[in-house]
């Protein structure tokens, strides 16, 4: 029995251009699988301890805001982390006096809330992503849980 019949089929079973396509195509599938499950290098996932400052508030809204709370991130709805720290504040505002200074006052009605939460994320050596959302210093963060939704701010990181 030869290797290839008179049609051109291997062992008298598959076209040879046939067989071609088809290995192509597992190729190109197991490439695509692989890289899924493939980390790039140099990030490891741990614990990161986030602070945010939610400014500005009334006391009702900073009257929800509970440790042990699980946040999300508003657009994705994927877990940032979970509430471990919840520090409230008078708000402080710039106030005119009589004699023409400006001087910081402490706000009777508003609140800022620090909210100090715990996530699991990336850690790498140009970013770090807690949940799906990349977090650094000074960028704004939209959170939810299922009573409240905030803009926070983010104040620290800490890599745990």
């Amino acid at each position: 029995m030869s290797l290839f019949d008179s049609k051109g089929r291997i062992f008298g079973i598959i076209n040879v251009i046939d067989l071609l396509v088809i290995l192509l195509i597992v190729a190109v599938a197991g490439r695509f699988a692989l890289r899924a499950q493939q980390k790039p290098a140099g990030v490891q996932t741990k614990n990161i301890e986030v602070v945010l400052l939610v400014k500005d508030v009334r006391e009702a809204t900073s009257g929800v805001i509970k440790v042990g709370d699980i946040v999300r991130e508003t657009k994705t709805n994927l877990v940032l982390g979970k509430i471990t720290k919840v520090e409230v504040r008078p708000a402080e505002t710039l106030v005119n006096t009589a004699d023409g200074r400006v001087v910081n006052y402490p706000n009777p009605v508003l609140k800022d809330v620090y909210i100090t939460l715990v996530g699991t994320g990336t850690a790498g050596e140009n970013a770090i992503v807690v949940g799906n959302s990349e977090v650094r210093i000074g960028t704004q963060l939209s959170v939810k849980t299922n009573i409240y939704a905030v803009i926070t701010t983010v104040m620290g990181i800490k890599v745990l």
